[in-house]
């Protein structure tokens, strides 16, 4: 039976075989402990003792609005032009890619100046010829970029373990 984790950094689901005391987020890569708390919550009690038993029978807890200012951690966007922990947002990445993408200008946004140059000498210097090549290229990774999630885009394409990141 598969047990599911909400982690408390970044709000994404872990799926597990088997129930464990820590677990490190494949999302984020924040360690968090699961321990559950078996015990029945008490109705007719204080609501607060009621709520916390909640947060540590589900393994997550609820942050006060007020963001970052206050010391609180907001969940991820599901927003596709907030920008990222990398300071990198993949819709002006993507909308670069569909529209600028014969030429590389997405690449040099996301700071990857070598495969930049390569699509701009490219462009120009075929006349035009690779530019159709490489403009599909662009608007492939610029739909990619829409439909994948910050983290996805973060590891693909921001920090990615090759230096020319294409599909």
């Amino acid at each position: 039976m598969a047990t599911t984790y909400k982690c408390p950094n970044c709000g994404n689901t872990v799926i597990l075989e088997q129930p464990v005391e820590t677990i490190t987020c494949p999302y984020c890569n924040t360690s968090f402990n699961t321990a559950i708390n078996q015990q029945p919550p008490q109705f007719g009690g204080n609501q607060q003792q009621y709520g916390q038993q909640q947060q540590q029978q589900y393994g997550y807890q609820q942050q006060p609005y007020g963001g970052q200012q206050y010391g609180y951690q907001q969940p991820p966007s599901n927003d596709v032009f907030a920008e990222g922990p990398s300071g990198k947002s993949r819709g002006i990445a993507a909308l670069l890619a569909i529209f600028l993408g014969a030429i590389g200008i997405h690449y040099f946004y996301l700071g990857k100046t070598t495969p930049g140059i390569v699509f701009l000498v490219a462009s120009l210097i075929s006349c035009g010829i690779l530019a159709a090549v490489t403009s599909i290229i662009g608007l492939i990774q610029g739909i990619m970029m829409f439909t994948m999630s910050q983290q996805e885009f973060e590891n693909k394409y921001v920090n990615p373990a090759v230096s020319f990141p294409l599909f």
